[in-house]
C-alpha cells in the first residue's frame, strides 16, 4: 500500500479515517494524500462565511478550506511519511473516485458519513455508498 487517500470535510467521521490512515501510513510506509470535496452547489453564493470552501480569485481554496486540510494532516506531523493535501471543486463521489482513479491509490479511507463545518451534510452515507461501487481499489469505511 503505497499511496493512501483520506477524503476529509472536517466531520468526526473523517477525523476518525485520519486516524486510522495514520496508522495503516505508519505500518506500510505509505504516501497519504487528504482530499476535500466542495459539492459546486456550495461553492456558490455571496457569503463567505455561508459556505464550507470558497474558491478564491486566483484557484485557490478559502482560509476555512485549508483550516479543515491542515488540521486533518496535523496528525501525521513528526512522521516521515509523505502527506498531500488536494482541494477539489465538483461532485463529491465522483471526484474522489476520480483523484483515485488519476493518481495510482492503493487504498482509500473514508468516514461512512459526514458533516461539513458549518453542520450541513457534505460527505453524506450515500458517497461513500457510490464510492464504493465505483472505485477501483480498496475502500476501508470507518464508523
Amino acid at each position: 500500500m503505497k499511496n493512501i487517500l483520506i477524503p476529509v470535510d472536517g466531520s468526526d467521521y473523517s477525523l476518525k479515517a485520519i486516524e486510522a490512515g495514520k496508522q495503516i501510513a505508519n505500518a506500510f510506509d505509505s504516501k497519504v494524500t487528504i482530499l476535500t470535496v466542495v459539492p459546486i452547489e456550495l461553492s456558490r453564493g455571496v457569503g463567505r462565511g455561508n459556505f464550507l470552501h470558497v474558491p478564491t480569485a486566483d484557484g485557490g481554496m478559502s482560509d476555512l478550506s485549508q483550516q479543515i486540510l491542515n488540521h486533518a494532516k496535523k496528525p501525521f506531523v513528526g512522521m516521515p511519511n509523505e502527506i498531500k493535501t488536494v482541494s477539489k471543486q465538483g461532485n463529491v463521489a465522483e471526484l474522489i473516485v476520480k483523484y483515485a482513479h488519476d493518481n495510482e491509490i492503493d487504498l482509500v479511507i473514508m468516514g461512512s458519513h459526514g458533516m461539513g463545518a458549518l453542520k450541513t451534510r457534505i460527505m453524506t452515507g450515500s458517497v461513500t455508498t457510490k464510492v464504493l461501487h465505483h472505485v477501483n481499489v480498496p475502500v476501508l469505511v470507518i464508523k
